[in-house]
């Protein structure tokens, strides 16, 4: 049982849960448009293995001994590195399959998430990336995720824009469980939603947003997966509700972020 339980710690801590997360996005987007995403879905899930340990890293000061993760960091620091240097490799590899413009479509996430990792910003002689603007750092993240997995796979229509609308609303929602969980660490650090808003407000702005991304769905794709990603995103609301500045270590990291597998498995399996 205790190797087990390792096994799940490293799972969910190394980032692998949320690169399978964003794997099951983009093969939802596969199965929403009838098109073949396997290799998008690789590709998207090694970068964002490699993105999210620099984001990691190149902020750890930021936030001093005390960041939740740091321990886990340093106990499996050369594994994560190997690990790091594979899905690098993959993807440099992958990369090989896509055609210039697709990979055109990458480059503004890419430099908005190098923006998000790098202090290049500096005020009164300290330096701050874009996560640092009051209230910005969750639209950065859902702008992201949704812009690589809707636009990278798919041509600029009215209604692949609707559908990016559509995930930038749910990975916001889906992101503020997150700032929750780091509530005490970003207090006076990151102003995020809920600090700027206030946890309540924050909750009401996600079920708001919830209910226009479910309305997004039923006016963009009427029926197609409509049950499934209302389901999903029923789970979603009652995650936020449930959520605390003071949550068990797997709530957010876990829980919520495994509710896009849960949704690409209805989408198959139901």
């Amino acid at each position: 049982m205790k190797i087990l339980k390792v096994l799940f710690q490293f799972y969910v801590f190394s980032n692998l849960h949320v690169s399978l997360a964003v794997y099951c996005f983009v093969q939802t987007t596969g199965l929403l448009f009838h098109i073949n995403v396997l290799h998008e879905s690789l590709l998207l899930a090694c970068a964002t293995f490699v993105a999210y340990h620099l984001i990691r890293y190149l902020n750890r000061f930021k936030y001093g001994k005390v960041h939740l993760l740091d321990h886990f960091s340093n106990q499996y620091k050369w594994l994560i590195l190997l690990m790091n240097l594979i899905a690098f490799v993959g993807s440099f590899f992958l990369l090989l399959e896509f055609t210039v413009s697709q990979l055109i479509r990458l480059f503004p996430f890419g430099m908005l998430t190098l923006f998000y990792a790098f202090s290049f910003m500096k005020v009164k002689g300290e330096r701050y990336s874009i996560r640092y603007i009051p209230g910005l750092k969750i639209f950065i993240i859902a702008f992201v995720w949704a812009g690589v997995v809707v636009f990278f796979s798919l041509d600029f229509s009215l209604q692949t824009i609707l559908y990016f609308l559509e995930l930038m609303l749910f990975v916001v929602v889906l992101t503020l469980p997150f700032d929750l969980r780091d509530f005490s660490f970003d207090v006076g650090k990151v102003k995020t939603l809920p600090i700027v808003l206030g946890v309540k407000k924050a909750k009401f702005l996600g079920v708001f947003l919830i209910i226009s991304a479910v309305a997004l769905h039923g006016f963009n794709f009427k029926s197609v997966g409509l049950w499934q990603f209302t389901f999903s995103s029923l789970i979603l609301l009652l995650m936020l509700g449930f959520a605390s500045t003071k949550q068990t270590k797997y709530y957010a990291s876990f829980w919520v972020e495994g509710i896009p597998i849960l949704y690409y498995l209805l989408l198959i399996y139901a």
